[in-house]
């Protein structure tokens, strides 16, 4: 019984028989089956390496590489107009109207402010801070009143209340200064040898009805008192002569400073007085001489 099964067996190995006793050309035909190579060949699945190759969606990197989209940087990169707007915080140029608050220049109207009496001494302010200073000369003269002084002039020699004889040089029409604790200096000054004589006096200036500034003649103090005799200092008589006068006039803060030079004849002009004057005004007076 055992040895039937291993014939078979051969036989069907010889005639391709069918495992189960079927047709055997049929099953052989069965490489069709094999021939499902086709659904080995379903390697087109496999091809839907096609679909793997789906990369191109996986491409779609494009997409990724919206990036752009972010990329909408830019957007953000709006930044520099939007920020840039910073033009418009850069409007700073409108603070920087700064320029306008500069109008300071106006509230420099000072000036016109300036014709408020708030100087220390509360004389108001003569003419314009930031104008140029100028005055004329003036000095007392026989009768203890003033005069314009010009080249030429004759300037008056006088006995002070300290004794001995002086010249009371003065000014007015002054203008631009402020008239509190002005300094006031005279000389008169010897041109042959350049010797000086000199006074200086600290004043407030009268404020006169036309603006301008002036020594006040009934304060003969505010005027430079120049000590000329007793002759002790020129090599000529100090009368009919000509000297040069120096007249320098300071602000009290010494910010604005002007001298004026003349030429002037000093004279014992003063009734009742001029003998006694012209001698001890005379070149090489003595001190002490008798004197009529």
């Amino acid at each position: 019984m055992k040895s039937v099964p291993a014939v078979l067996l051969s036989l069907c190995l010889v005639m391709s028989c069918d495992p189960d006793g079927g047709d055997p050309t049929q099953d052989g035909g069965t490489s069709q089956d094999a021939g499902t190579s086709q659904d080995a060949g379903a390697g087109q699945d496999a091809g839907t390496n096609q679909d793997a190759g789906t990369t191109p969606d996986a491409g779609t990197t494009p997409d990724a590489g919206t990036t752009p989209d972010a990329g909408t940087v830019e957007d953000a990169g709006t930044t520099p107009p939007d920020a840039g707007t910073a033009d418009d915080a850069g409007t700073t140029p409108d603070a920087g109207t700064t320029p306008d608050a500069g109008t300071i220049p106006d509230a420099g109207t000072t000036p016109d402010a300036g014709t408020i009496p708030d100087t220390p001494c509360g004389i108001p302010y003569l003419g314009d801070p930031n104008g140029a200073l100028d005055f004329k000369i003036k000095a007392l003269g026989p009768d203890w009143r003033s005069s314009p002084l010009t080249t030429g002039s004759t300037l008056t020699v006088i006995e002070p209340i300290q004794g001995g004889r002086v010249s009371f040089v003065g000014v007015y029409d002054v203008v631009n200064i402020d008239p509190c604790g002005v300094k006031l200096l005279g000389a008169l000054r010897n041109p042959e040898t350049g010797r000086v004589q000199l006074d200086a006096r600290t004043a407030n200036l009268q404020r006169d009805p036309d603006g301008r500034g002036s020594n006040i003649d009934a304060d003969d103090a505010s005027f430079s008192n120049i000590p000329l005799c007793p002759n002790q200092w020129s090599n000529k008589d100090i009368y009919d002569q000509n000297y040069e006068l120096v007249v320098i006039l300071k602000d009290r803060l010494e910010k604005k400073v002007l001298q004026k030079t003349l030429t002037v004849r000093p004279a014992c002009n003063v009734p009742g007085e001029d003998a006694f004057c012209r001698c001890i005004c005379k070149a090489g007076y003595v001190l002490g001489s008798p004197c009529p």
